[in-house]
């Protein structure tokens, strides 16, 4: 079923110009619910003649069960072309249009009628720059919307030189609103994959200015490409050096709490897996642990990308779960989310099942999506209410 608006522009009853000055001015994808809990999302590109479009999602091949390898269908005598797909109508996702031209060259680009958010770009390439769409259903993220309103102030560069990597890495910080001394050292969140622009300190301070969240300082760790995915598989050495070298390099810096139930590190994907388990091994170090979407069906001996069927096979446990499975219940607080189309949410299931078991005191989220910065953003908001709450110290209730 088409689009009304796509068949008044098929229909001629709109023209080009009309349907390009509706989109421009409300927006893009075209959405038209078909049921109480499914929509049909319409996604509209002009890029030009002997162009082919492809829609290319953060979270995979394919929205739920809706496979996206269909290329965008023409509007006849229109410049325009357009792809449907039926979905669920709660989710929030990433994506751009992948552009082929005649003699095979691609690129890949936001939505021309759905501008990247303020928060888009990333350390990780794929999720960078990406059109959000927001279905009619979607949990809203409104501590995310203030931030994107009201940023927060630049933040403090420098270069941090590891004696024990032998390389150098850029760090971030932000201070929260208002002026500290050594004599009120404050709560502090590590957040890896970190970025000069990254979202993490407007939310901070969105929370703050309500009143919800005590002031804290964020810091923002960068990811040299090249080292990534071995810094962040549960690797000893990096470990350390956040132990070892930034904290002192911070303390030496910042009024910075000494307490670890003041200290909290972050990570999505691969870094959600080395701050779950940098927080087991340094319990005395990090008293808190916010894992979004973390990679923890990782392990050395496993081919990567396996989902579920996996666990049919006799296979090794996962290195983070093993690990604590095997060790005493560590002093830690852990927030960790995930999403429902996630091929990699088993294995969150089964880390929260261990986690539980163990009286770890944690909060475990499930969301209407992928493996996306569309929601860790937003989501982020909850992981600081849960760590550092203003109201209470009784985190348990916060």
């Amino acid at each position: 079923m088409a689009d009304p608006l796509v068949e008044k522009l098929a229909t001629g009853e709109w023209s080009p110009e009309r349907f390009r000055r509706h989109l421009e001015e409300t927006g893009a994808p075209l959405v038209e619910r078909v049921s109480a809990d499914e929509v049909e999302v319409t996604f509209v590109d002009e890029p030009g003649d002997d162009t082919t479009v492809t829609l290319s999602v953060v979270i995979g091949p394919r929205i739920g069960f809706n496979p996206i390898d269909t290329e965008f269908a023409p509007v006849a005598g229109t410049p325009f072309r357009v792809l449907t797909l039926r979905m669920r109508s709660d989710l929030r996702f990433s994506y751009v249009f992948a552009r082929r031209g005649p003699t095979g060259g691609g690129e890949r680009v936001p939505d021309p009628f759905n501008p990247a958010p303020r928060f888009s770009e990333c350390s990780v390439e794929r999720f960078s720059g990406a059109s959000v769409a927001v279905l009619p259903d979607a949990v809203p993220l409104p501590w995310l919307d203030q931030a994107e309103a009201r940023p927060a102030p630049a933040v403090e560069a420098a270069v941090l030189v590891s004696e024990l990597l032998g390389d150098e890495r850029r760090i971030w910080v932000s201070m929260p609103p208002g002026e500290f001394s050594d004599e009120s050292p404050l709560p502090f969140v590590i957040h890896l994959d970190g970025t000069p622009d990254h979202s993490a300190p407007s939310v901070r301070d969105a929370l703050v200015r309500a009143g919800l969240v005590r002031p804290c300082a964020v810091v923002l760790v960068g990811q040299p490409a090249p080292q990534r995915d071995k810094e962040l598989l549960c690797n000893p050495a990096f470990s350390r050096m956040l132990v070892q070298e930034l904290l002192p390099w911070l303390h030496h810096r910042y009024p910075l709490s000494r307490d670890p139930g003041d200290v909290a590190l972050a990570g999505e994907s691969f870094g959600g897996l080395c701050a779950g388990w940098t927080a087991l091994h340094h319990p005395t170090t990090f008293g808190n642990a916010i894992l979004q979407s973390p990679s923890c069906g990782y392990h050395p001996d496993l081919r990567w990308g396996t989902g579920s069927g996996e666990l049919l096979r006799r296979t090794p446990v996962p290195t983070l779960i093993a690990d604590y499975l095997a060790a005493e219940t560590a002093p830690i607080r852990i927030f960790h989310d995930v999403g429902e189309l996630e091929s990699s949410n088993t294995h969150s299931r089964w880390l929260d099942h261990v986690l539980t078991g163990k009286g770890y005191d944690t909060l475990y989220r499930e969301f209407a999506g992928g493996h996306d910065y569309a929601w860790w953003r937003g989501i982020f908001a909850d992981a600081l209410l849960w760590c550092f709450p203003l109201r209470s110290r009784n985190r348990s209730q916060a």
